[in-house]
């Protein structure tokens, strides 16, 4: 069998698939909006001031506002760029209507997801925190098999799947804005020297570096989105009715109707924002807050401001084109080598080198986050030194292979994984979700009676069997 009816294979076994974690996705966030009382829209405000209040922490301690930093680093990323123009390609513009419904449901998903992992996490023996869906299983549920398996997974998910995509994205980036001999070659041997400057970094290093380069690569970002629109002005007003005229009414040439929108409209936001997978989770646990509430609130507004950096990207592409079939005409069907030529044709040649550079800042920062999780989740399965190296070995010989062999095609792998997740992660967020909704009623009580920063104690719990980082 050939790598591409290999990945044909992957796809179609993914789209199967794809129907059950969509379906527990959507339940999951509409129990979650319900039982919380829209807890995305009514505390909003609250979830700013929290997130960019710059509060002070001991010099050893992550911050709530780094850890955001580090999980929108992993959020804002390949997912962002390529996602939107992959959910487009596929789905149509509709497939932005139903990624803005979903993000808006994972704003609450997101918010018990953090907030219980933030109540089972762990310490990690060096003065921090760790946490993620493994660590919800080992304490919250008391399966310490499943924990590892869980814990297994995440390696598999990150290493195997996010590293794979992320690295095969910046070498297609790279490689369609210089075309020289060996280019291939180059890029896999830049980025291989950048990961072991990353896997020899620690966590606290990542979340330090990331608070500095994410807020700014996000802004200008945005800025260049922005000005590739003011260029495009005239296609602005089609390229938003299109979203809305094509959410119910799917183009002819995409084929698969609405249904197959919306799975792929769900898989491509939760790529971006991973709401519903549990899987930013094991980034947040590491937060050191007062209260597990401050992390889920903060973590809950990430979720809405990557839909807005995503939504820039998909603006950027509809904007360029009066129909879904005029896009469909150009014959590309690479989501980087669509974005290029869109952005291209807005400001010139120097558009392929800028689509790099935003692409390698997207893709690094993420890949930062990824080794840490990486690495967190294999500390549950065994503290072995070699264990530890054999990782590093792995993640080094993805990365080059990822970086030779870039295709869109790898992401069949990521996606099947993330189908996986997430069909676990909700079945134990429905296990463990009420204490999310026993922390959030501690932590209105306490503002209620007019304490500012809620301190959180365990003995608010029904049950605080499993809690371990949080005193009586």
């Amino acid at each position: 069998m050939s790598f591409e009816s290999f990945i044909d294979a992957v796809w179609e076994f993914d789209d199967y698939l794809w129907y059950i974690p969509f379906a527990l996705i959507i339940c999951l966030g509409i129990y979650s909006t319900v039982k919380l009382r829209g807890i995305q829209f009514a505390r909003l405000a609250e979830m700013c001031r929290i997130t960019f209040s710059r509060e002070k922490t001991g010099k050893d301690k992550v911050s709530p506002f780094q850890v955001f930093c580090m999980s929108m680093g992993n959020r804002i990323g390949v997912g962002n760029i390529a996602g939107p123009v992959t959910a487009i390609l596929m789905g149509g513009p509709g497939a932005i209507f139903w990624m803005w419904v979903f993000a808006t449901l994972g704003g609450a998903t997101s918010f018990v997801e953090t907030t219980v992992g933030q109540i089972f996490k762990s310490r990690d023996g060096e003065g921090g925190f760790i946490g993620g869906p493994a660590y919800n299983v080992f304490n919250g549920i008391g399966s310490k098999r499943m924990g590892v398996l869980l814990a297994g997974l995440m390696i598999a998910v990150y290493i195997g799947g996010y590293v794979l995509s992320e690295i095969s994205t910046i070498s297609t980036s790279f490689t369609g804005a210089y075309d020289f001999e060996h280019n291939s070659f180059v890029i896999a041997f830049f980025l291989l020297a950048i990961a072991v400057l990353v896997v020899t970094g620690g966590f606290k290093r990542v979340a330090r570096a990331s608070a500095v380069i994410v807020p700014a690569m996000a802004a200008l970002w945005i800025v260049l989105c922005v000005a590739v629109m003011c260029i495009n002005i005239g296609g602005m007003p089609n390229a938003v009715s299109s979203i809305f005229t094509c959410a119910f009414s799917v183009p002819a040439t995409v084929g698969g109707g609405v249904g197959a929108m919306l799975t792929i409209a769900m898989r491509r936001g939760i790529w971006s924002n991973e709401a519903g997978e549990g899987t930013i989770t094991n980034i947040s646990s590491s937060a050191d807050v007062p209260h597990p509430v401050k992390q889920g609130l903060s973590q809950s507004l990430g979720v809405l401001f990557d839909t807005l950096i995503s939504t820039m990207t998909a603006l950027v592409i509809l904007s360029a084109f009066s129909d879904y079939d005029a896009i469909a005409a150009t014959g590309i069907v690479d989501s980087m080598h669509l974005l290029e030529h869109v952005m291209g044709d807005a400001i010139g040649g120097v558009a392929p080198s800028l689509v790099f550079v935003f692409m390698f800042l997207f893709a690094i920062t993420s890949f930062m986050g990824d080794y840490v999780i990486g690495e967190n989740n294999l500390k549950l399965i065994t503290k072995d030194g070699k264990a530890r190296t054999g990782l590093i070995a792995i993640t080094l010989a993805v990365v080059f292979l990822a970086a030779y062999f870039g295709t869109d095609g790898l992401y069949a792998i990521m996606d099947v994984l993330l189908a996986i997740c997430g069909v676990v992660n909700c079945f134990v967020m429905f296990k463990l979700g009420r204490y999310a909704l026993e922390a959030y009623a501690d932590y209105r009580r306490q503002k209620e009676a007019g304490v500012e920063d809620p301190v959180f104690r365990k003995s608010c719990l029904s049950d605080s069997t499993g809690v371990t980082s949080w005193e009586d």
